[in-house]
This record gives C-alpha cells, sequence and structure tokens, in this order.
C-alpha cells in the first residue's frame, strides 16, 4: 500500500505536468492566432511601423508663347516635414529654431497627430539644410514644385497663379488646371527599428508631368503693350486700363493685359480685385467706338453708300422727346464725315432710317451679345439689351455707344471684322491643333469701305490722329463714354476713353484696343488712348516684320503729316497743328505772341489759317478742337 506522501508526490507531479501540458497547448494556440488568424492584421501594423508611403506631386505642365519662349514652368524647392509619430519632443527646440519659428507655433503644428505633417513648405535652401543637419529622427527633406513666371507683372492677369498645393487659382492656370496639373505618384520608403530611414526607396507610382500648353500670344508684343499701357495710365492719372492685341486675320490673340498690375510670383502681397483681368471681366460702355457697326449696319440695306448724305440737325436733334446734341454742329455731311467727325446726331438718324432690327442684328454678329470663349475665367458677357426693349431713344442711343456695354477683347474681335474683309473670328488665345474657322457677317464690300472711312478719322481733321505712327497708316476710332452711376443715370466726371484701331489700314496686320478707366488729364480717347496704341503699334509692327514706310514711298503732303503728327517736340509743329491739344496750342501761340481764338474742346482738328508759320507776333490764330 503506497503511503500518503507518496501519493501526494505523485499528484504534484500531475498537476505540474497538466499546467506544462496546458502551457504548451495555449502557446500553441497563441502561435496558431498570431501565425494564422492575425497575420495579416499583424504585418500591417510592422510595416505601418518600418514602411512609410508618401505622394509626389507631380511638376506642372509648361506654359509657352507662339516662340516656345517659356512663360510658366516649375521649379523644385525644399519643404520640412516630418511624421509625427516619430518626433521626439526633445528635439523641437532645436528644430523650431532651425525653421525660424515659436516653439509654440511648431507644437500647435504638429499637435497630436501621428502621421504625415507638412512643417515648413516651400523653405528656403538655407533653412532645408539647416534641418538637415539635425538628423533628427521622424523629420524629413522633401522637393516640392514651385511655380515661377519669368515675366512676372508683365504675365500675372493672363497666366493668374498657382497655390501652395500645386493648383491654378487664377488665370489660365486655374482654366487650364487639369491639363497642366498631371498625376502626384506614390513613393514607398523603409526604415530600421531605431527609426533611421533605410537607404533607397520604391516607387509605387510615378509622377506624370502636367501637359505644355502653347499660347498664340507673343511675348514681345506682351511686353511692348504692358510697358505702353503703364506709361499711358501714369501720366494721365487714370485708375486703371487694358488693351488687347489680336491679329485680325485668324483671331489670334498677340498681347492680352491689364492695369493695375500684380505680380504672379508674390500674388499674396496684392488684393483680390487687383488679380481680375479687365480685359475679359471689365465692361464699358463703348461710346463713339460703335459707330462703325451703326455704319456698317446702314450699308449693308443697300440703301446707303459711303456718299450718301445725312442732315445733322445743326447740332440738335429730338427724338421722343429726349435732346441729342453734336459737340460740333453740322449740317449736311456724308458717311464718311459722320465717322471724321464723330456725329452723334449722324449715327442716332442713321440707325433709326436702318431699324433696330438691323442694327441688333449686326452687333449680334460681331459678338456683342456673349462671351467670346477665349478660355479664361470670369469673362463677362457684356450688355445688349433685348430688342423688345429697344424703342426709338434706346436705338438712338446704342447708334452711339450707350446703352450697350462691351469688354476689350469683345471689341477686339468686333473690331477685325473692318480688318479682314468682314469675316468674324473667335478670339484665339491657346493655339490649337487647327486654325480657327471664322464666318461671314459683312460683305467684304461694306467692310472696305468701313475701313477705309475709319482710316479717314485718322487723318487732318479726324478725332484718331494720335493713334498714327510715324511710316504708318491707321484706320480706328475714338470713344469717350460716360460712367454709368450707381443712381442709373451717367456719371459727369467718369470716363472710359477708348481707341480700337487696324493698322497698317491697307492690309492690317494689327488690331489694338485701348480702354482707359476714369483718365484725370484728359477725358477725350482721341488724346489718352490713341497714344498708347500709337506706342504700341510703333514698336510691334516691325519687331513683327512690317517695316514703316519710307519718305520716298508717300506722297510728299503725307509724310510731312505723318512727321507732324508723331513729333513730340511742341516747337517742330509750326507747319502742321492738327492733333495737338489745348494745352500744346496754348504754349505755342504764348511763345511766339500770338493771339488765340478757340471753338470747342479736346485737340486741334481745324485752323485758321492752317499754318502759323507766317504769323506775327499780335497775329490771331482761329482754332476748333475735337475729341
Amino acid at each position: 500500500m503506497m503511503s500518503h506522501d507518496k501519493i501526494g508526490v505523485t499528484r504534484r507531479l500531475e498537476a505540474v505536468a497538466g499546467l506544462v501540458m496546458l502551457g504548451l497547448l495555449l502557446m500553441v494556440v497563441r502561435a496558431v492566432d498570431l501565425q494564422w488568424v492575425q497575420h495579416e492584421e499583424l504585418s500591417a501594423m510592422a510595416d505601418n511601423q518600418r514602411v512609410r508611403q508618401f505622394e509626389v506631386a507631380a511638376p506642372r505642365g509648361q506654359i509657352v508663347d507662339r516662340s516656345g519662349r517659356v512663360l510658366a514652368e516649375s521649379i523644385e524647392v525644399p519643404s520640412v516635414a516630418g511624421v509625427g509619430a516619430d518626433i521626439n519632443p526633445k528635439d523641437l527646440p532645436a528644430l523650431a529654431e532651425a525653421l525660424n519659428i515659436p516653439l509654440t507655433k511648431l507644437k500647435q503644428r504638429i499637435g497630436k497627430r501621428q502621421g504625415f505633417i507638412w512643417l515648413a513648405r516651400q523653405a528656403s535652401p538655407q533653412i532645408a539644410k539647416q534641418v538637415q543637419a539635425l538628423g533628427i529622427t521622424g523629420i524629413r527633406i522633401e522637393q516640392e514644385w514651385r511655380r515661377y513666371f519669368p515675366y512676372g507683372p508683365e504675365t500675372g492677369h493672363l497666366l493668374g497663379f498657382v497655390g501652395i498645393d500645386n493648383h491654378g487659382l487664377e488665370g489660365l492656370e486655374l482654366a487650364f488646371d487639369q491639363e497642366l496639373s498631371g498625376e502626384a505618384g506614390k513613393i514607398q520608403l523603409r526604415k530600421a527599428a531605431n527609426g533611421i530611414k533605410l537607404p533607397g526607396h520604391t516607387w509605387i507610382k510615378k509622377p506624370q508631368h502636367g501637359q505644355e500648353l502653347t499660347l498664340n500670344l507673343d511675348i514681345g508684343v506682351q511686353s511692348i503693350a504692358y510697358a505702353a499701357l503703364a506709361n499711358g495710365v501714369e501720366k494721365t492719372g487714370a485708375k486703371g486700363g487694358s488693351v488687347v492685341v489680336m491679329n485680325p486675320q485668324t483671331g489670334e490673340v498677340l498681347a492680352m493685359t491689364s492695369w493695375p498690375a500684380f505680380n504672379p510670383n508674390a500674388f499674396g502681397k496684392y488684393r483680390p480685385k487687383d488679380w481680375r483681368n479687365r480685359v475679359v471681366t471689365d465692361v464699358f460702355e463703348p461710346g463713339s467706338v460703335l459707330k462703325p457697326f451703326t455704319v456698317a449696319a446702314a450699308l449693308s440695306t443697300g440703301r446707303w453708300t459711303k456718299d450718301s448724305l445725312i442732315y445733322c440737325e445743326d447740332g440738335s436733334f429730338e427724338v421722343a422727346g429726349k435732346r441729342i446734341k453734336d459737340d460740333h454742329p453740322q449740317g449736311w455731311i456724308d458717311l464718311r464725315k459722320l465717322l471724321v467727325v464723330s456725329s452723334n446726331i449722324g449715327a442716332a438718324k442713321l440707325a433709326l432710317d436702318v431699324g433696330k432690327d438691323d442694327l441688333y442684328g449686326i452687333l449680334q454678329d460681331v459678338g456683342f451679345h456673349r462671351k467670346t470663349g477665349v478660355g479664361l475665367g470670369g469673362e463677362s458677357s457684356g450688355l445688349l439689351p433685348p430688342l423688345e426693349m429697344w424703342g426709338p431713344v434706346e436705338t438712338a442711343n446704342i447708334a452711339f455707344g450707350q446703352g450697350v456695354a462691351v469688354t476689350p477683347i469683345q471689341l477686339a474681335a468686333a473690331f477685325s471684322v473692318f480688318a479682314n474683309g468682314g469675316v468674324y473670328y473667335p478670339p484665339q488665345l491657346v493655339k490649337g491643333e487647327l486654325p480657327a474657322e471664322g464666318h461671314r457677317v459683312l460683305s467684304e464690300q461694306v467692310a472696305k469701305d468701313v475701313l477705309q472711312m475709319l482710316a479717314d478719322a485718322t487723318l487732318a481733321g479726324g478725332t484718331g490722329t494720335k493713334a498714327v505712327p510715324q511710316g504708318y497708316t491707321v484706320a480706328g476710332k475714338t470713344g469717350t463714354a460716360q460712367k454709368a452711376d450707381e443712381y442709373g443715370g451717367y456719371s459727369k466726371d467718369k470716363f472710359t476713353a477708348v481707341f480700337a484701331g487696324a493698322v497698317p489700314s491697307d492690309n492690317p496686320k494689327l488690331v489694338i484696343v485701348v480702354a482707359i478707366d476714369e483718365p484725370q488729364t484728359s477725358i477725350y480717347g482721341g488724346t489718352v488712348a490713341a497714344p498708347i496704341f500709337k506706342q504700341i503699334a510703333a514698336t510691334a509692327l516691325p519687331m513683327l516684320g512690317v517695316a514703316p514706310q519710307q519718305p520716298e514711298t508717300l506722297q510728299e503732303g503725307e509724310w510731312q503729316l505723318q512727321q507732324a503728327r508723331t513729333t513730340q517736340d511742341i516747337a517742330m509743329p509750326i507747319h502742321a497743328i492738327y492733333g495737338l491739344s489745348l494745352r500744346e496750342v496754348r504754349k505755342l501761340t504764348s511763345t511766339i505772341g500770338v493771339q488765340l481764338k478757340l471753338h470747342g474742346s479736346g485737340w486741334v482738328s481745324r485752323s485758321e489759317p492752317a499754318t502759323v508759320a507766317n504769323l506775327q507776333a499780335g497775329g490771331v490764330l482761329e482754332v476748333w478742337l475735337h475729341e
């Protein structure tokens, strides 16, 4: 019989063996659970501890001009990033000092986030080097893309700008953001158990570059237009302005600029209202610039010719109880002189005879009721009242540019119709695979006749003499329009001065529209906007291969007239004073001691005698001034 002691020992051994077996069984169960049941979850946790994935932005496509000159490009810049879970709080003071930011701000930026954090985006190379030298675990230097605009303010309104996240926010950068952006890539990095990054990386997906965007713009013409506009706005004390330069034969936009300007490389320093592209967003009443379209409507009926006469009521005409006046009263004049002297009454009577339907049709055909589709956001469709709202007064007012509003780009496209023989081309800013298709809106003869009348309007006695550069001829029209006020009427002291023209007039290569907002030195398009047109044309045409005519190829009188027009020296135009301002005439007559008798306002359109060359001190010079 076994003793009680032996029985106790046996039982204890059995209990220990049972516990050992149970432990082994639990270990097997745990191993099975870890290796099979939780394998995927645990593997993912392990990967999260030693593997990091990061998105890598793609460089945006370049924007280039018609000759391939770069207007916008992406350049690599360093940015400081981190992984919150890996950053040791003890390293934060040194990191804040290297980043040149307060420690409290750095702590707020990291907060309780455990994943990827941007700490300093698009930092300077010096800061990036200082951070890298610290060797802090969890901190890394990433290469990002920053947009750079080589021509700065010259292209600001047109190109727009790109935000910190590499997406377009204004201008062409916004309008073509999807094409320019490309596709971001993804990279995988590994690190050791101590958090140190292991060398090498694996691309999960490589970034795809954005598409290149080619414009019809000529950056040389753009720079010329920008400089001329800036100079003109400064000289006239204007609130702002805009310029469009187009090839009338194709609709290609060669230049588009606005003022005030802003630098897209530092857009945050400017007010949002200064970012807008006035060429497509701002509307204005065109004033007398609309009269050529009224004349075109009349010629298109077949009842009127350029030699037809119209009675201008000696300066005062009433339509349905509303009185229309001309600054320079006229009697019977032909349609050519209507544009030369810019008669409101003549245009109004012409429109009333033609009828509202035909005038409305012409204005629609040349695009004054719709967006041009030039490809920029924020474009205005302008204002052309519905036909049912046109009574006699409205028809008469619209005939000389009141009650209708246009954008500079609309006006440039519409004016090109006269320059290319009657075909409307939608403005083409972005270069397409095929040329734009135009459609005829005027007969070739009507367009030719109006173009000739517009050329006459820049000769002696016309309103556009100050737009003519030496060696070239211009077909153009001035406009001086009162701005609408907040009460539904017209301001008495706020105007838009406009000049629209084609050059050279016999074979137009350029159509240029200049609109100046609230000029202070003068309100007239012929005084304010025309000289800007002249500066652009005189500089851009030779650059484009259109040489000025030499003296021997011009008639003697025409060459002398052009010399008189283009001179900047007040002492030289003694033999031809056409186009001088009132201030210039006063200075001239006071210099030679001649008495001055004035009629009207603006600049000289006629004088008696025709020259002052033979006037003696005490003589009388009588001049007629006109807008």
